[in-house]
């Protein structure tokens, strides 16, 4: 069965940040929220979002924008702790991630949209702690009509 390029690009990417950023701990698709006082940290997240289409850019192909966001999650034993450990976080994701190309035919480079980041309230988490979300998105071609990998 063949594997789908949205998935083919997920995996491609939880791949690199894996070998690159080993200290943190990586999940795809979590749907649960991270417990910053509990869990091991730093942790990232990794989750497919939109998925557009462009048939009109080359005749019998069709270009796909695949969005997708990398959440990071930080714990520290101050709040500016955390805030410097986010920055960290975030621009070592950035590092790998930007301007990356997979070596996988139909996949070009991740480029990335922008990012939020929030040091979370004491009454959200009992130890300092913070998150970012990074926002980027990747161009995946295909055969008209067969969002696969060829």
């Amino acid at each position: 069965m063949p594997t789908p390029l949205r998935e083919t690009a997920l995996a491609a990417i939880a791949d690199r940040l894996a070998a690159e950023l080993p200290d943190a701990v990586l999940e795809r698709a979590r749907r649960a929220q991270v417990d910053t006082d509990k869990e091991a940290m730093p942790r990232l997240v990794l989750t497919g979002t939109d998925w557009e289409a462009d048939e009109t850019a080359e005749p019998g192909s069709t270009h796909y924008t695949l969005g997708f966001v990398v959440a990071g999650y930080v714990r520290d034993t101050t709040d500016l702790g955390v805030e410097q450990g986010l920055s960290d976080l975030h621009a070592s994701v950035v590092t790998v991630l930007a301007g990356w190309t997979p070596a996988i035919d139909g996949l070009g480079e991740a480029a990335e949209q922008g990012a939020e980041f929030r040091l979370y309230d004491t009454y959200e988490s009992a130890k300092p702690a913070g998150e970012f979300i990074a926002r980027f998105s990747m161009l995946a071609i295909a055969p008209l009509g067969a969002p696969y990998l060829p």
